[in-house]
């Protein structure tokens, strides 16, 4: 590299330069690179007063370096190895290339002799020879590197964005705006008050089945005058049928977005559930996804086939009856018309839509499995009528827990005195540990015929084996009592609000409520069995019978639990035994909510 010397000028007397100037489209790498108009008056400036010979117009455009194959940098190359200029004018040698690819390719021509010099305005003067061949790969080098430092800081701030902030990155879709936030300063994602409620109207009259999607965009741009947000370079029209199309299959409606990062469910404010956009995709027909990803369905990881032990998946189907030959035809991920008839589904007006799901032995284990399929909606009933058997109100869930308050505070008086007698035990024990390493090591015992050193070691480990146990009696006793109680009270308030939790809850709150019901759960004859021991079965059995004595009482006074507590006792005990035996695990996160 050379700064301009009078063999410089001399030189240039005899070449005639190209004039390259860029802008990067990437903003993200490029920010503080001068614009193009920028750029073209300091290089005016600079021919002028050195004035050197160029061609015009010059080669200008707006795109990154960072990858090879842009058209002005390809036409300059070829003219300078035509011969039609032997010199380069650019405005810094990273305008030139941001890729070893095409810096190589530069570097080359100079080795060929194709070009003799670079003139630049912000970085020297590079002639055609070893050293400042080397200067200027250098500098390709550097900015090449700037690029792939700066790519992986964007990108890394995208999958920050994108999966632990859960915003959209780049320009909002369509019922969204892009919206800088002055506290946090960065771009949020937000509805757009003026067209956001118009999609959704729009997308509710296709759901709805009285018009068709091509007849909702008319309405929307013509009626409704809906266009598209204005932007510098474009907008302010009417929806495109393309764009139209694009937006009721863009799985972003119901909440998830999709990058080549992955996929997320966003923070933003959802247009449909994701029910109603698999029922827009059915009526979309061949420009709509029937399915946008791998379904998820409850329920799986609990059950088993009852004929043969086997897993039990679920299958969904759609099918539609035309309304115009009323032919019934499953919806395929390549259907999207009507067998019969030759009628598209999207234009179709109140098609009769139909959604089922199956559950069915896999058959993996044992393909001769006969166990038919059970619909969703037959198991659901099944397992609320499950929860029905120990549903218990309110009124009596409250003064269940009433007389297990007045139970836990007496036996805490009987665990004090437990507690007590175990911690003297324990200190006897360590005292006794003191005195028997007194004894080993007295001046007595030096030819150990008081206390053998067997003697000792055994007796040793006794009291060291006792004194475990105790420490183990003493935290087990307040452990097993806390347990019974905390597993009771939320027994009660499951069994109260079960079916509330099962009608309302999603799918992994339902898997959790069903797997609550027992050990063995299957699925045989299209019948859902409950077998295994489940506490709350117990409630079933005698609290039944407790609630329906509390009916014997004025309704105004409650009736004393503490003369009814049989049952409530038995359920103690139970609770104590699952304890035991870690049961109470199985059905610690149901119980949680």
């Amino acid at each position: 590299m050379s700064y301009l010397t009078k063999e410089t000028i001399e030189q240039t007397k005899n070449i005639t330069f190209i004039v390259y100037l860029r802008k990067s489209s990437d903003d993200n790498r490029d920010t503080q690179v001068r614009s193009l108009p920028g750029q073209r008056m300091d290089v005016d400036e600079m021919i002028k007063k050195n004035n050197l010979k160029v061609i015009k117009p010059y080669l200008e455009e707006s795109q990154t370096a960072f990858k090879k194959g842009r058209p002005r940098f390809n036409e300059m190359l070829q003219r300078l190895e035509s011969g039609e200029a032997q010199g380069v004018i650019v405005w810094h040698p990273n305008r030139i290339a941001r890729n070893y690819g095409d810096g190589g390719r530069f570097v080359q021509a100079m080795s060929e002799g194709h070009i003799k010099l670079v003139f630049t305005w912000a970085g020297g003067i590079y002639a055609d020879d070893p050293r400042d061949k080397e200067y200027l790969m250098t500098e390709f080098t550097r900015a090449t590197r700037d690029s792939d430092d700066k790519g992986v800081a964007v990108k890394r701030g995208n999958r920050t964005r994108f999966f632990e902030k859960k915003q959209w990155i780049g320009p909002a879709k369509i019922g969204y705006l892009n919206v800088y936030n002055p506290v946090t300063k960065e771009k949020e994602i937000k509805v757009d008050p003026e067209r956001y409620p118009l999609v959704v109207k729009g997308i509710r009259l296709i759901l709805s089945g009285a018009h068709t999607p091509m007849q909702v965009l008319h309405k929307i741009n013509d009626e409704w005058a809906f266009r598209t947000r204005k932007t510098k370079r474009q907008g302010g029209r009417p929806l495109s049928k393309a764009g139209w199309y694009k937006l009721l299959a863009d799985p972003y409606l119901y909440g998830l977005m999709i990058r080549r990062e992955g996929e997320t469910m966003g923070e933003h404010k959802p247009m449909l559930n994701k029910d109603e956009f698999e029922r827009l995709q059915i009526i979309l027909g061949r420009k709509g996804k029937p399915r946008i990803a791998k379904h998820e369905f409850a329920y799986k990881e609990v059950l088993k086939c009852g004929g043969c032990g086997g897993s039990v998946t679920a299958e969904e189907r759609w099918q539609i009856i035309c309304p115009q030959c009323k032919t019934k035809f499953h919806r395929a991920k390549n259907t999207d018309k009507c067998k019969e008839c030759g009628i598209l589904i999207e234009e179709m007006k109140n098609p009769k839509i139909l959604h089922y799901v199956h559950y069915h032995c896999t058959k993996r284990a044992h393909p001769d499995c006969t166990q038919g399929s059970i619909p969703l909606k037959v198991l659901e009933k099944q397992i609320d009528e499950e929860l029905s058997k120990f549903e218990i109100k309110e009124e009596f869930r409250d003064w269940a827990i009433q007389y297990l308050n007045e139970l836990n505070d007496k036996e805490a008086s009987e665990r004090n005195v437990s507690q007590n007698n175990a911690k003297e035990t324990h200190r006897d024990v360590v005292k006794k540990l003191d005195n028997l390493t007194k004894m080993f090591i007295s001046p007595q015992n030096v030819d150990k015929d008081v206390l053998t050193e067997e003697e000792y070691l055994a007796q040793r480990k006794s009291l060291l084996s006792e004194k475990e146990s105790l420490v183990r009696l003493v935290k087990e006793i307040d452990k097993q009592q806390d347990q019974w109680h905390e597993l009771s009270v939320k027994t009660f308030n499951f069994a109260c609000y079960a079916r509330y939790w099962f009608d309302h809850g999603d799918l992994k709150e339902k898997t959790e409520i069903l797997g609550a019901l027992g050990s063995n759960l299957t699925i045989k004859d299209k019948t859902l069995r409950v077998d295994g021991q489940s506490p709350f079965l117990i409630i079933s059995d005698g609290l039944r019978r407790i609630e329906g004595m509390s009916g014997m009482f004025e309704p105004a006074k409650k009736p004393d639990l503490a003369r009814q507590s049989a049952s409530l006792e038995a359920l103690r005990q139970s609770w104590l035994r699952s304890l035991d035996s870690n049961q109470n695990k199985r059905i610690q996160s149901p119980l949680s909510y």
